[in-house]
């Protein structure tokens, strides 16, 4: 009986332990995109500028999904760069001029 217990509390603890890191849908996108605008207060010039940011944020889900399939030591989610262009954040980067 005392080893069943120790198997039982061994397979909890792997359970509890497990993998934690954020997996994101493209189905949810655009729900967790209104969250996003909201938590960070985004304000676009037009539907154009919207769409190109939104567009933005779902390639930046790609990316948080395969980088925390590829890493076991890091966990990657959603930031206030997430809506960022390739463009902007080269900028933030310093990796062109102003």
């Amino acid at each position: 009986m005392k080893i069943f217990s120790c198997i039982v509390l061994l397979v909890a603890v792997a359970v509890v332990s497990g993998d934690n890191k954020p997996h994101y849908d493209d189905k949810d996108a655009p729900e967790l995109f209104e969250k996003f605008v909201k938590e960070h207060n985004r304000h676009y010039k037009d539907e154009a500028d919207r769409k190109e940011h939104y567009e933005a944020f779902v390639n930046s889900l790609h990316q948080i999904n395969e980088a925390n399939a590829k890493s076991d030591h890091a966990t990657f989610d959603i930031t206030q760069f997430s809506d960022y262009t390739p463009e902007e954040l080269k900028k933030t980067r310093g990796l062109t001029p102003h």
